[in-house]
């Protein structure tokens, strides 16, 4: 399952100081992180997930991605194959790269050695337990 994170719980501080770089929030954004106030900036630096893809860290005003303890940018889920975006796509896992079912699909199919084409490449139907007449 794929879980999309918004930061809901940044807001305006009224009066209160960063926990690590100790700034005034007063009337500036912040996370509560762990309980304690946290400024966007420290909280991109010290607090938020890194990216999978790019290794960046993922910042409050970014959409984060989730799947099984892994995180991305919107724009970094894509499929390790044929790189298209996979955020509202459906996608599969092999190998913990993540793929289009397109791509995976044709990663799974039995192979034809003889040719080095996958089923669906060749105009006829050919099985597994077809015979080629090329050999390699």
């Amino acid at each position: 399952t794929l879980f999309f994170h918004t930061h809901l719980n940044v807001t305006m501080a009224d009066s209160s100081h960063c926990f690590y770089c100790r700034e005034d929030l007063g009337g500036k954004r912040f996370v509560r992180s762990e309980g304690r106030p946290v400024c966007v900036r420290c909280h991109t630096k010290f607090c938020a997930n890194s990216c999978v893809e790019c290794h960046r860290p993922i910042s409050v005003e970014t959409k984060e991605l989730s799947h099984k303890g892994r995180y991305w940018h919107e724009e970094c889920f894509r499929c390790a194959k044929c790189y298209k975006p996979l955020a509202k796509e459906p996608f599969n896992t092999k190998d913990d790269r993540i793929m289009c079912v397109r791509c995976c699909s044709k990663e799974d199919a039995p192979c034809c050695h003889g040719h080095r084409l996958r089923p669906q490449w060749l105009l006829q139907w050919w099985s597994s337990e077809s015979r080629c007449i090329r050999t390699l």
